[in-house]
């Protein structure tokens, strides 16, 4: 039995970056007339963008912003919101002709370290959330024609399961609210046998897919800042609350253990369909370690040639949060303190991920915006120390990638401003100013798209709503 090949790397090759050249005017003809905060806001940006060059690069809006991954082999294995498209970072390495080690200190689900397996580069991966590094790892893992032959096996073995009652030990307290008890039941059914799989491949493989259709079959969804109900619906008066009884039997079929069951091989027959058409195929095996991004240099010292990511962003989202159930129901954790310490792990983004670190990075405009908050408008007050810890991580990442980047290489950087009581934080231009103190050369800051705020802050930023925007930096040693 052979493979049949299919031409995935010219999939990406007609995508190009080299027309993005339209420099943006940062002085334009006609400025609006502000005063006041708004006034003292726009000097800070303004003095900041004379130090670089900014480029229009709407034309990149959909790749940073991906919303296609469901449809793209391999990414669509688990449904992961936050990411920018393959062909955006395959783009990048043809048009700087990279040829030495690729690097993401925050590889989610892997979209960097196929790009780099796809150019047969060495790719090396750094994420603190489990499940990222479970998935970004059974993505980029190699498998054989007798590696495949076995999965298939263990998927038919999964055909023949019959429903039946199991022990359910799960330490979180809104299981009941988020699961229907039989399609519970069934969950933790199949996860049973998945990990009681002697051969490892096959059982991350199966595991990935069981971890991808939690979402579709309970009664939540990962949306914005954290998880919503289904069974709470939007009307015109405001939401209500359909009661989860009722909710449940407009939704779920009578046969829970076989509505899960058909979800689940549904899902292996798509990620079975990439490995029998050779999808992501490559000589080499992504490098990917478990851990805070921030001490990268513990686990690896090789010298980088091009390093490719998106942090979270300022806005005190927790992606954890997100991810909560997926992390309880999956076992990675199995109580609050456990999940605490997860969280402060991370990049200090949010209010959950303080970590009393002392900050030792300050610079002057970050300094002038916060200094321009208005306290009582803040949803918490946490926030000023969650901005001066982000930027202070920013920081160290930057140095320590610095000093283990080859002379000559680049790094790219997708990131999305923010605004908190009417004061934008303007993070492509702070992180820019960050680099530029550390020594790189910001090549330029490439504006993708604009961003969106609550209604509360739209009339107050309407004269400054062109910096409300996510960008690409890119920077060379």
């Amino acid at each position: 039995m052979s493979l049949t090949i299919v031409p995935y790397r010219e999939y990406f090759d007609e995508f190009r970056v080299t027309f993005v050249n339209e420099q943006v005017d940062v002085f334009p003809l006609f400025e609006p007339e502000v005063s006041g905060k708004q006034h003292e806001q726009l000097k800070i940006y303004k003095d900041l963008e004379r130090k670089f060059v900014l480029f229009n690069a709407s034309s990149l809006r959909s790749q940073v912003h991906f919303q296609n991954a469901y449809s793209i082999p391999v990414q669509r294995w688990f449904p992961y919101r936050e990411g920018y498209s393959l062909r955006l970072v395959n783009a990048f390495i043809k048009e700087f002709n990279v040829k030495g080690n690729i690097f993401d200190p925050f590889c989610g689900s892997g979209t960097t370290l196929l790009a780099a397996r796809l150019s047969d580069l060495q790719g090396i991966g750094m994420d603190v959330n489990p499940i990222s590094v479970l998935v970004a790892r059974v993505e980029n893992t190699h498998y054989t024609m007798d590696d495949i032959k076995k999965i298939k096996k263990a998927i038919q073995r999964l055909k023949l399961l019959k429903n039946k009652e199991v022990e359910i030990n799960i330490n979180f307290e809104l299981v009941a609210k988020v699961f229907n008890s039989d399609i519970l039941n069934s969950l933790i059914l199949f996860k049973n046998y998945i990990l009681n799989i002697n051969f490892e491949k096959a059982r991350n493989f199966l595991f990935v897919a069981w971890l991808s259709i939690i979402e579709s079959v309970s009664n939540i969804k990962k949306e914005g800042n954290g998880i919503k109900y289904k069974n709470r619906k939007r009307t015109r008066n405001g939401y209500i609350n359909i009661k989860k009884d009722i909710w449940e039997k407009k939704v779920y079929p009578i046969d829970k253990f076989n509505f899960v069951k058909s979800t689940l091989l549904k899902q292996l027959e798509l990620m079975l369909s990439d490995l029998q058409n050779n999808y992501g195929s490559s000589n080499y095996i992504p490098r990917i370690f478990e851990g805070n991004s921030l001490k990268f240099d513990d686990f690896f010292t090789d010298e980088i040639n091009f390093t490719f990511f998106s942090p979270p962003y300022c806005n005190c989202f927790d992606y954890f949060e997100i991810h909560k159930i997926d992390l309880w129901l999956g076992g990675f954790v199995s109580n609050k303190e456990e999940f605490r310490i997860l969280r402060n792990n991370g990049l200090r983004s949010n209010t959950n991920s303080l970590n009393h670190k002392t900050v030792l990075y300050k610079n002057k405009s970050l300094e002038k915006l916060i200094g321009m908050f208005d306290v009582a408008k803040l949803w918490s007050k946490k926030i000023p120390s969650v901005i001066r810890g982000y930027f202070d991580d920013m920081n160290i990442l930057l140095s320590k990638t610095y000093i283990q980047t080859k002379k000559g290489g680049i790094v790219g950087i997708v990131v999305g401003n923010s605004a908190y009581s009417g004061v934008i934080v303007p993070s492509d231009l702070l992180i820019s100013d960050i680099a530029r103190e550390i020594g790189f050369k910001v090549k330029g800051i490439y504006i993708t798209r604009h961003l969106t705020t609550s209604s509360q802050q739209k009339q107050n930023l309407e004269f400054l709503k062109r910096y409300l925007r996510e960008s690409i930096i890119l920077l060379e040693k």
